[in-house]
């Protein structure tokens, strides 16, 4: 899915989850003992929600050189360096790892930033790709049939990206706001030095999924890294920040709620966009009350295989990984013409965005996980293989196999499917054998 080589490089950081499940850091008494880390107080609680909440940052990894045709930010002061510094020195004994070398910073401007943005974009996913996926959305009634993808997620990434840490030279870059240097700056430092520290102890970039048309297993491995920063960030917020810096990320918190909506955007860009740091954190959350951050260091090391674990940790836990479903390439048999464009494995995050049908929850708070209309449709996802095959003459086929937990499972997707037909771009034909149910949609 394109999108997620653009969100291992910016995102959003920092987002949180229900004030129930964060969680103190677990104390070396407690993890000799099995004792599990105890619950903060409810104040810091609800304050290190909302700072989560508050932020839309930046996230694991590169962007390219700002460029030199736009101006510079001013150097950064010696006592705005000592708090950057503050921050960074604090951040490993609450993550458990020490730094094998140095994590500079560097300040850019948002006209920097966003000059940039198009580049970063085009170096990960090449423009024909980006516009067969954007095809393959408006076929499947996820996006307008006249939206221009390529120009929403510049708009989503350019005005809500604070930060990023950039692997290829081991500097964390801030975007520079018209304001003093406050607790979400402090937060958002953090969570982009723990993606430095991941970098350094499991080399992030050479490690990374690049298949793209893996982009179930790249966003269960992007939502390990993006959880992992955002829990460790609101751990040492926990930890570090003082009450009135806490009831600051508050006010900011329900601020952000009043002023930066992500209304409007469609469901599969926005909930690519959350995932990670939503269904992260609480994924993260999960895996450090099992075995502290050595089950955290485990899944950097050997990521979750689909977003169905990341959605439901028990899986994970129980190694229930997905079956391996085979599309072979049947562009020959179809006639002069036609060609296989787009292959990808589709997962029940995206099953779960397709099932919503455009609904949203009636009560969402940004950041917090919310519970989607249809999703238990996906829940019972056991694999799948998505082919599209266009033809020069404008025709086009799409060939879905789904596999299921169960058969009830299967009948439940192919009778949501079938009330969605709808929406989809062409006629679609349905067939159930068992827990396996193919689709069909095609223009003529």
């Amino acid at each position: 899915m394109l999108q997620v080589p653009l969100l291992r490089r910016l995102g959003r950081a920092g987002l949180g989850t229900s004030p129930e499940t964060v969680k103190k850091r677990t104390s070396n008494v407690e993890r000799l003992t099995g004792v599990h880390a105890v619950r903060i107080e409810s104040v810091n609680r609800v304050c290190v929600v909302f700072a989560a909440v508050a932020l839309v940052l930046g996230c694991t990894s590169a962007t390219p050189t700002p460029t030199p045709t736009v101006p510079a930010p001013p150097r950064p002061t010696a006592d705005l360096t000592a708090q950057i510094g503050a921050v960074t020195g604090s951040v490993p004994a609450v993550r458990e790892l020490q730094p094998t070398r140095d994590v500079p910073f560097e300040f850019i401007t948002r006209d920097q930033f966003q000059a940039n943005l198009a580049n970063l974009f085009n170096s990960d996913v090449p423009e024909s790709v980006r516009a067969t996926e954007a095809r393959l959305f408006k076929r499947l009634g996820l996006l307008p049939a006249d939206a221009d993808m390529n120009a929403l997620v510049n708009e989503l990434y350019g005005a809500q990206v604070l930060a990023y840490y950039n692997p290829d030279d081991g500097k964390f870059y801030v975007i520079q706001r018209d304001q003093p240097f406050n607790a979400t700056d402090k937060l958002v430092v953090a969570h982009e030095y723990t993606h430095a520290l991941q970098d350094q102890h499991f080399n992030l970039k050479d490690n990374t999924i690049t298949d793209n048309s893996r982009g179930d297993a790249q966003l269960a491995q992007l939502a390990v890294i993006e959880g992992d920063a955002t829990l460790t960030s609101q751990l040492w917020a926990n930890d570090h920040l003082g009450l009135g810096d806490l009831l600051q990320l508050l006010v900011d918190g329900f601020s952000a709620l009043d002023t930066a909506s992500l209304d409007g955007v469609p469901l599969i860009l926005r909930r690519q966009l959350e995932f990670p740091y939503t269904e992260g954190f609480t994924f993260a959350t999960a895996l450090h009350d099992q075995g502290g951050y050595d089950a955290v260091n485990d899944a950097l090391i050997t990521p979750p295989a689909s977003t169905e674990q990341i959605l439901h940790p028990d899986k994970y836990f129980a190694h229930e990984g997905p079956v391996e479903v085979s599309m072979p390439d049947i562009s020959s048999s179809l006639g002069t013409g036609w060609s296989l464009a787009y292959q990808q494995t589709i997962g029940e995050l995206l099953i779960q965005i397709l099932a919503a049908g455009g609904e949203t929850p009636q009560v969402a708070i940004p950041g917090i996980p919310a519970e989607w209309a249809h999703a238990d449709v996906a829940a019972g996802w056991n694999g799948d293989r998505l082919n599209m095959y266009e033809n020069t003459d404008g025709s086009w086929l799409i060939g879905w196999q789904t596999d299921w937990d169960t058969q009830a499972d299967a009948v439940a997707f192919r009778a949501r499917i079938d009330e969605l037909a709808g929406t989809f771009g062409g006629q679609v034909d349905l067939h159930i054998n068992g827990a396996t149910v193919d689709v069909a949609i095609r223009n003529q």
